[in-house]
């Protein structure tokens, strides 16, 4: 890459420092001989015993490790970025200047590839490089990203001018050129702020490293058929997919199909957008936390003492009150819109804050979670109703009443069929009827209106009603209840039912008389 001259030379001379040789008086052919056997000694002698992947694995004693920066020569970013993924594959064991590598490989051009940098390597050190991709190591990107998560480092090729104007500072004029192919060293996935840790051969100075985003390391990178151009330090494991917690994995919902019936199941989906070519999240199971929310005690009277019986007359149920509860739902594996799958609900009804989360099979804690939200377990006999808010009509008038009626339960409204034998099938009594009932402002009930309500489970059905007005005027409450010849009537369970306001007016003042 292009430099000024002097820079060039006085980085030349630093390099030229580096490696050990003899006097610099020696001269032509037998001079270089030696200086080659020096400097081949000089390397051989701190190159590991044992493989050098063994070197880089970090332990407990030497932990992470970040190579040195190198200030790349005239055209050595390949070079400069290959000496400190050496110094990251040996942890600091083996350090081979950018202009050895170069002439070891007899590249004497420049534009120089990965497969010149692992013949270089390879030529002095003996260490074998491969790199990606179709030779030998090949990665896509979520993989590479793995790998610098995992303590590894990297050489990645790409294009200069793509990268952000910022990190291009160190050579303007090289990133408004038709080609800029350049190569930079990486390390240290930040996976939670996507971000990885960039050190850019062409930086000058004391430039240590910056944090660059995934995003702007992703459209710099050469990528072909899906998978990267990079040498990168081994693997230390080989995982199919990446974790769900990582930036490109990008979640929303969850949203809740159908109404929570206790002891069933309801619909949960979770929205998944997926980035930078990263695969198909593994399957997941989705986790609720079911905490109850229970109403507050009536307040006791400072100045009156209530006197109450206790006791409940034979017969009567004690309605259970919901308790905390935890329910996970089969293993999902993400489809084109994101997860799907059906969640446990608890068995008794009541009011609950849930907070949902997915878990990756055979993994215990929580990948991604999401706000909590406030849900009613209805009973398995439950109903809602849509009716008008309030009415007005005339004494003795006829009318019909509009109502919407939903089985949200799973109950079966419907009147079941009993075959016999020998004979025509039993039809039994209606199961379930809409009963209507007026009552007045001084508490007199009369009954209005009595229809069939067979509704399946998850249906609704419209229902009209036809009425007639009481015959006294005044202020009226028309009371809609539903009744099953089995469950019994759906006020009896503790679920709201409607009570419409009607005004009854006069006869007599509608004629104007």
């Amino acid at each position: 890459m292009p430099q000024d001259a002097a820079s060039l030379d006085r980085h030349d001379r630093d390099e030229r420092a580096r490696p050990p040789g003899p006097s610099a008086s020696l001269r032509g052919p037998l001079a270089r001989l030696l200086v080659g056997i020096a400097i081949c000694a000089g390397l051989l002698s701190v190159i590991p015993a044992r493989p050098a992947e063994a070197a880089w694995r970090a332990s407990a004693i030497t932990g992470e490790y970040t190579p040195q920066r190198v200030w790349q020569m005239k055209k050595n970013c390949v070079w400069a970025a290959g000496e400190m993924l050496l110094d990251k594959w040996t942890h600091g064991a083996v350090r081979v200047s950018q202009s050895v590598l170069r002439r070891a490989s007899h590249d004497k051009k420049g534009g120089s590839s990965l497969y010149d940098l692992s013949r270089g390597i390879a030529a002095v050190t003996g260490i074998h490089i491969p790199f990606s991709p179709g030779y030998g190591d090949t990665m896509a990107w979520w993989q590479l990203l793995d790998r610098l998560e995992h303590g590894g480092g990297a050489v990645l090729i790409g294009e200069y001018r793509d990268l952000p104007a910022h990190y291009t500072r160190w050579g303007r004029a090289f990133a408004n050129r038709r080609n800029t192919s350049h190569a930079v060293y990486i390390q240290t996935y930040d996976r939670v702020h996507g971000r990885v840790w960039l050190m850019d051969p062409l930086a000058q100075g004391d430039y240590p490293g910056e944090w660059i985003s995934v995003q702007a390391l992703h459209r710099f990178a050469t990528i072909e058929n899906g998978k990267v151009m990079a040498a990168a330090t081994p693997a230390r494991n080989q995982p199919q997919t990446a974790p769900l917690t990582d930036h490109a994995y990008r979640l929303t919902g969850p949203r809740v199909s159908g109404t929570p019936v206790a002891g069933s199941t309801i619909r949960v989906q979770i929205g998944l957008a997926i980035t930078d070519g990263f695969p198909t999240p593994a399957a997941h199971r989705v986790v609720a936390h079911w905490v109850p929310i229970l109403p507050p005690p009536a307040p006791a009277s400072a100045r009156s003492r209530v006197v109450f019986d206790t006791a409940r007359s034979p017969g009567a149920i004690v309605p259970a009150s919901p308790v905390e509860a935890a329910t996970t739902s089969d293993p999902d594996r993400a489809g084109r819109h994101g997860f799907s799958t059906s969640l446990p609900v608890p068995t008794i009804p009541g009011r609950y804050r849930v907070t949902l989360g997915l878990v990756e099979v055979g993994h215990r804690t929580i990948a991604r979670s999401f706000k909590t939200m406030t849900v009613e377990v209805v009973a398995p006999y439950a109903a809602t109703f849509v009716a008008p808010k309030r009415a007005a009509v005339v004494t003795g008038q006829a009318f019909s009443l509009k109502l919407t009626v939903a089985n949200v339960g799973t109950v079966d409204w419907r009147t079941p069929v009993v075959p016999t034998e020998g004979s025509r099938p039993v039809v039994p009594a209606t199961q379930t009827h809409l009963v209507l009932t007026w009552r007045s402002a001084l508490g007199d009930v009369v009954p209005a209106a009595q229809v069939p309500a067979e509704i399946a489970p998850g249906h609704s059905a419209q229902l009209v009603v036809p009425l007639v007005a009481p015959p006294d005027a005044g202020a009226w409450t028309l009371d809609v209840d539903l009744a099953n010849l089995v469950e019994g009537a759906m006020s009896s369970t503790g679920r709201d039912v409607p009570s419409i306001p009607v005004v009854v007016t006069p006869e007599a003042l509608v004629d104007g008389s």
